[in-house]
Formats: C-alpha cells, structure tokens, sequence
C-alpha cells in the first residue's frame, strides 16, 4: 500500500532513509587505495612525487585549505548551516567520537614519523609548522570525511546527493590532500585517515535517524552554542599555519555569524 504523502520521514524504516551504499562504498574504495600503497611500498615514493607536484600552487592557499580541516575550521563552516540543515552538524558531532578514538588511537598507537622526521629538510615542501611524529592517521582527513559523510548522508533531497556526493567527495580529498601538501603526512595517512573518518560521519548520519534531539530546534541550540564557543576560540588558537592568519580569523567570524544567527532564530514553538 502506498504511503501517503503526508507521513512523516522520521516515522519511515531506517533502511528506507539511510542510504547504505554511500554509507559503505567510499569507506571501501579508500580502504582499498590504502591496502595498494601499504602493499606497493610506495608511501614515500609517492609523497615525494605528490608533495612535489603541489609546489604548482601558493603556498598560501594549502595553508588555507588545510585549516578548514581543523576540528575547530570545520565547526565553523558548518556553524552556518544549523538554521537551515541542523542534521549535518548533528550528524558530524554524533560521529565525533568514534572519529577522534580512531584518529588518536591510532596516532599514539603505531606512533608513525611524520615527513619531517624521515626525509632531509630540503627533499620536500614544508609548509607551516613543522611536525615529527604522531603521523598515522591523518586528524584533519579524519574530520574532512567525517564531515563530508555528515553532510552526504543526510542530504535532504536523496534524489540529488550524487550531485553532493561528488562535490563533497572532491572537497573532502582536496582537505585530506592539503596535508600532503604541507609536508605534514604520508599518503597512506589521509587514505586511512580518510576511510576512518568516513565511516564515523555514517554512524553518525545513521544515529540521526534514530534520535530527534540533535537536530530539534533545542539541539540546534546545543549546537549553536557549542559551535559559538570553538569559532571565539579559534580566534586565539595557533593552528600551526601562520600564512593563513587572517583566513583563520575570518573563518572564526563565519563560524560565530552563523552560531549567532541559529541562536537569535530560535524556532522552538512557546508554549
């Protein structure tokens, strides 16, 4: 019998409204890509080669890319969508913490030397701060995909996500290839980070249609409020990118803008 048009998308059964295959496929193609450079032995190879080949672009855009890879950059970009689209930061902030217990887990686990640690200073492009350890898995390639899962999987018009697939895709591997570019990881640092990072977005895209409370408009104010405290504080945070200062303070204000204006709009009915 077909529903009417009228009932609810939250009433609808998870397998109706999650979509599975985005959920799953990307985690597997970056896996996979991941898997072929661990097997090629080709991870400092192709950091050189790559590393090399972003040397094409100033020096100032990388830096600029990669601090909206940041945990408190990519709060800030979305701080703008809490009015409109509460269930991508929601989501975001739902996976936030199987994504941080991979990325640092990981990190203090295998304990991986970073570029500048293994390579002689003049060898590669350096860009910002300089880094030694701690190099596996990439966090900002971490936070790109999990937002960019965030954002894809609950898209609100599944007709035209492939459309936002691809875009978020592109965005999302830009970011994860930033830190390449920086000379901060390894290749198979951001494919693994990134394959991490993508599965954490899903749960937390997938949690969503599970609980309202995140993206109701008290927890738009939850998360307005949270969004609005790390943009103040990325105006005083060093992200170890001193050419993208005044990016990174003007990212801070579109994050604070956009919290402001989801807490002055609050749309909660008065009763």
């Amino acid at each position: 019998m077909q529903l009417p048009a009228s009932t609810d998308h939250a009433d609808l059964p998870v397998r109706d409204t999650f979509p599975l295959g985005w959920a799953l496929a990307p985690a597997l193609v970056l896996a996979g890509l991941a898997g072929a450079v661990a097997l090629a032995g080709s991870n400092q190879h192709l950091f050189v080669e790559l590393n090399a080949a972003s040397g094409s672009l100033p020096p100032r855009l990388w830096a600029m890319i990669t601090v909206c890879g940041s945990v408190l950059g990519a709060i800030a970009i979305l701080a703008a969508t809490i009015k409109t689209q509460p269930r991508w930061l929601a989501s975001a902030f739902i996976g936030a913490p199987l994504a941080i217990l991979f990325s640092e887990g990981g990190k203090r686990y295998f304990d991986v030397m970073r570029p500048a640690g293994v390579l002689e200073p003049e060898s590669f492009n350096l860009i910002g701060q300089k880094l030694y350890v701690h190099a596996f898995p990439s966090g900002h390639s971490v936070t790109a995909f999990c937002v960019a899962a965030a954002i894809i999987l609950s898209w609100p018009k599944p007709e035209n996500r492939w459309r936002a697939g691809l875009a978020g895709l592109l965005l999302a591997s830009l970011v994860a290839f930033s830190r390449i570019a920086v000379g901060a990881h390894w290749p198979l640092d951001i494919l693994t980070g990134a394959a991490g990072g993508w599965l954490a977005g899903a749960v937390g895209a997938w949690l969503t249609t599970r609980s309202d409370f995140l993206h109701s408009p008290r927890g738009a104010r939850v998360m307005a409020t949270i969004a609005l405290a790390t943009s103040l504080a990325m105006l005083f945070i060093d992200l170890g990118q001193p050419d993208a200062r005044l990016f990174r303070i003007s990212l801070a204000a579109w994050g604070i803008g956009g919290a402001a204006a989801a807490l002055m709009n609050d749309r909660e009915p008065r009763t």
